[in-house]
């Protein structure tokens, strides 16, 4: 998910030319869809083996980037509905090992638990950054080949390139820059698919029959004839 908003922002901004509010407004749709998802997964996963239930976040997932690699230079409600339907779907993934994981440690380990959980999130989105921004930068400077090193290096770095230059030979190198970012971004997007699928064949396959501890059920009271047992109290 992070990998992706690394694409998503710049999309946005340098290849729609949106401003940085209108950009940052914009980010806001996907959370209609993203809101229900939690809920959603939770209700589903009372209902069959949860491990099915991740395993299709991880589709959900994969779906959205599906749709962000047929992106083109002007595409902003295909990307917005891809990044909706992405992050739905790792927020599914989410919520349930978020409760699986903290639900399994024993109570005086729930700290640590967290912890790790939370450390484990962040080294995923950062890893997620540099692996598909790596893939969508490498592929950028390949179709960019013979451009200066100013337009090569960066799309923010063409931007800004074209609009010192100014006129057709502007236009032109922005047009080029664009099309390079979009292409991209769908070479990350087929690599983000690949890496949710093989994670949704795994969860099928090691979380099968897994469910989250259940809460001790109380022990009944027992004594002699009417007299309730006393509670201890540790």
């Amino acid at each position: 998910m992070m990998g992706s908003a690394y694409f998503t922002t710049q999309y946005l901004q340098s290849v729609l030319g949106m401003g940085t509010l209108e950009a940052a407004l914009w980010s806001l749709a996907p959370s209609v869809v993203i809101g229900a998802a939690a809920p959603v997964s939770a209700a589903l996963a009372q209902k069959v083996d949860r491990a099915h239930v991740i395993a299709g976040g991880f589709v959900l997932a994969a779906a959205g980037f599906v749709l962000i690699s047929l992106v083109d230079t002007d595409s902003l409600w295909l990307i917005l509905t891809g990044a909706g339907v992405l992050a739905s779907g790792i927020v599914t993934v989410l919520s349930l090992i978020s409760d699986m994981a903290l639900a399994s440690a024993p109570a005086e380990k729930a700290g640590s638990a967290a912890s790790l959980l939370e450390t484990g999130t962040e080294f995923g989105g950062a890893l997620g950054m540099a692996v598909l921004g790596s893939l969508g930068t490498s592929v950028y400077r390949s179709d960019l080949a013979g451009a200066e090193p100013a337009v090569r290096e960066t799309l923010g770095g063409a931007v800004a390139t074209a609009h010192h230059l100014g006129g057709p030979a502007g236009e032109q190198v922005l047009a080029l820059a664009r099309e390079a970012f979009v292409h991209g971004m769908q070479y990350a997007a087929w690599g983000g698919t690949a890496l949710l699928l093989a994670a949704a064949l795994l969860a099928s396959a090691l979380l099968r029959g897994t469910e989250a501890p259940a809460p001790p059920a109380a022990e009944p009271a027992t004594g002699t004839g009417d007299r309730p047992r006393e509670a201890t109290y540790n």
